[in-house]
């Protein structure tokens, strides 16, 4: 995918996003950025992680999340 294809879809995300889910945005793109490259190379060539991510998004899409309250009560 080209430089302008990637800015242009994060900049189409970001204007549809509620601001809740735009804060969470900012929050991980700010942590990217502060994150040493290194790390953020070894996370984003690490097959398994992204898998993961792809995985965790998706279920929070789709609402198959455990409640903060169910894992606290575990706790």
């Amino acid at each position: 995918m080209e430089l302008m294809e990637i800015k242009d879809r994060l900049h189409n995300a970001i204007n549809v996003l509620p601001a809740q889910k735009l804060k969470i945005a900012l929050d991980f793109l700010e942590d990217l950025k502060r994150t040493d490259e290194d790390e953020t190379e070894a996370l984003i060539n690490d097959p398994g992680f992204m898998k993961d991510y792809r995985q965790a998004k998706k279920e929070i899409r789709t609402g198959k999340t455990i409640s903060w309250k169910d894992i606290k009560r575990d706790v």
